[in-house]
């Protein structure tokens, strides 16, 4: 009976060994299958974005000779002030490692301090015990066990001896190295605060020049209805650019497990803290034929820009009545629209998470106030940003 209990085992054991071999045979090609469509995918995307950055290198603005002037301008003053803030980061980085270093440095002086009178306390016992004990002991043969424990412990001391003075050199050699970790670190933070107060001169230099634009083109005679023809151009030519994006960016995939726009509507945050100082509808303006189709919040200038969901960056760039203006692509048709801004931080391409910081508050676009233009489309058509998001967030 145990006999063929055992068998009946060895089958089941057998079987289950099959079962699990023929397990992973299947799995093995499922797994190349994926590993192949991640490449593909991947290498859609990267055609897809080259694709995209043609486009938009090709994309012509209705600019007068002062717009192209203040394009310039502006898209300066957002490069140095990007590269400000990059610096100012590199210097907060760079004292935080200069103290840590100092630190270090204290820190091994006490320890360095300590191993000095301990080298001096076994320095001042070895001669005041001399050597006589020791050749007495060599040389006395009545006790053996005696010479030979007395012989080891000599031994002892002598070897403790020298690994206290082996590691009193190398914490010499790890302050030397701490010091001069601190001189070169000093060396890069002085360089980076003189590129940042180049940097900084830079940008008051290019404000000086788009406060002149600016004036001029104030000081162009132009009727409400140059005005509100302006105004219609440049909504004409960002309505171009997002039908533009919709054509180029239709197979671009999106990370998978991200969350569909469509399901965050009325949970999203806003993009940034501030006042509301247009809504979705209002007029614009003194000409009540102009409707803004967003959001103008108003921020101090500098305030980061968050991304209100996960996206792909389709658009970063100057456009005439936008200034510095990011767009992000959510999928399905869906893209939000930041305006106005300082800075741009991310570029065209790249995957950005919900909440990251894509861009800094600014006047960009001719404004004389900082604000930040922000808008919501399906397919091209303007969304009310409060349906979407949160006043509270």
């Amino acid at each position: 009976m145990r006999l063929g209990q055992r068998r009946r085992s060895g089958m089941r054991i057998g079987l289950l060994l099959l079962l699990m071999a023929f397990g992973a045979a299947l799995a093995a090609p499922a797994v190349a299958q994926d590993s192949r469509e991640a490449k593909a995918e991947l290498k859609q995307t990267e055609q897809e974005i080259a694709r995209l950055k043609k486009m938009l290198g090709d994309l012509k603005q209705d600019m007068s000779g002062l717009e192209q002037e203040l394009k310039q301008s502006e898209s300066e003053i957002g490069r140095l002030q990007k590269e400000s803030e990059t610096l100012e980061q590199q210097i907060e980085e760079g004292e935080s490692r200069i103290d840590d270093l100092r630190d270090q440095a204290e820190s091994l002086q006490a320890a360095l301090e300590q191993q000095e009178e301990q080298i001096a306390r076994q320095a001042r016992s070895a001669y005041m015990a001399g050597q006589q004990d020791y050749l007495k002991l060599v040389l006395n043969q009545d006790d053996p066990s005696r010479v030979a424990r007395m012989m080891r412990y000599y031994e002892y001391v002598s070897r403790a001896r020298m690994e206290e003075i082996t590691t009193y050199n190398h914490t010499l050699a790890q302050i030397q190295q701490a010091s001069a970790a601190i001189v070169r670190e000093q060396a890069q933070l002085h360089e980076h605060r003189e590129q940042l107060a180049e940097r900084q001169q830079g940008v008051e230099a290019q404000r000086e020049t788009r406060a002149q634009l600016l004036a001029s083109l104030k000081s162009e005679s132009r009727t409400s209805e140059q005005h509100l023809k302006q105004r219609q151009s440049e909504r004409a030519e960002l309505a171009a650019l997002i039908k533009k994006l919709d054509e180029a960016i239709t197979s671009i995939p999106t990370p998978a497990g991200s969350l569909p726009f469509a399901n965050a509507k009325g949970k999203l945050p806003l993009p940034v803290k501030g006042t509301i100082q247009a809504k979705f509808g209002s007029q614009r303006g003194d000409d009540a034929r102009l409707k803004w189709d967003g959001l103008v919040i108003s921020a101090k200038a500098g305030t980061t820009v968050h991304a209100i969901h996960g996206g792909r960056v389709v658009f970063a760039d100057w456009l005439r009545g936008s200034g510095l203006l990011l767009i992000l692509d959510h999928g399905n048709g869906y893209l939000s629209l930041y305006g106005h801004n300082q800075t741009l931080l991310p570029d065209v391409g790249t995957w950005v998470q919900p909440g990251e910081a894509i861009a800094t508050v600014g006047t960009s676009g001719g404004l004389s106030s900082s604000s930040l233009y922000f808008s919501i489309r399906k397919q091209g058509r303007a969304l009310d940003p409060l349906a979407w998001c949160m006043l509270s967030s």
